[in-house]
């Protein structure tokens, strides 16, 4: 059978950062394919064809925790040049879906921009990605296994992003901490527990 490329789409991976380009065939005989990471394995996206000459695409948000579907007419895939794709909840940029031609510029585009803006503040701008992703999916696994709490007693913890920061508010008292997520050294130097700390009582830290 002959399968024909309708589009590309590239996706952050929700667990390492790095950025793929995948392959959408226009015409397949799979129902369900699912897009992986290139370079650790995670899920990026299922995709699933839908009678009426449609195809869904899901994808999970590491900031809110949602799952985000996305239903596209095949035809329109076929001559879409470039759209961007971003969380509903909090417009967190999720990936790309277009031609590849189109997504490869954008892609090297967003890397100058950033070095022409912060010439002496890192070189990879898909390592920012990386780095902040890694942090947030580290703060998930702490909090699942109980490992982030509060010195007033509660557990109920909510995790905000600030530009290259996590701010962890606590909902009983609103006792805040501040986790840095920019470089590789951020994600290296999060310990095995944190707990936010009542002003007053034992200082920050």
């Amino acid at each position: 059978m002959l399968i024909r490329e309708a589009c590309c789409a590239a996706f952050y991976c929700q667990r390492c950062g790095q950025i793929h380009v995948h392959e959408i065939p226009y015409f397949s005989d799979a129902r369900k394919t699912v897009l992986r990471c290139d370079t650790c394995g995670h899920e990026q996206a299922v995709l699933e064809r839908l009678n009426g000459g449609r195809i869904s695409v899901e994808l999970d948000c590491v900031v809110c925790g949602e799952n985000n579907r996305f239903v596209f007419s095949l035809k329109r895939l076929h001559s879409v040049q470039l759209e961007k794709i971003y969380c509903r909840k909090d417009h967190f940029e999720l990936g790309y879906i277009g031609c590849r031609k189109k997504i490869e510029e954008l892609l090297s585009f967003n890397q100058a921009e950033f070095e022409a803006l912060h010439p002496s503040d890192g070189k990879n701008f898909i390592e920012k990605q990386r780095v902040l992703l890694g942090v947030l999916n580290r703060v998930d696994e702490m909090a699942s296994t109980g490992c982030i709490s509060c010195s007033c007693g509660h557990s109920d913890i909510s995790a905000e992003l600030h530009g290259h920061y996590i701010v962890l508010s606590c909902a009983n008292c609103g006792s805040c901490y501040t986790l840095r997520a920019e470089k590789a050294s951020d994600l290296a130097h999060i310990g095995r527990y944190i707990e936010l700390l009542v002003p007053g009582m034992a200082g920050d830290r």
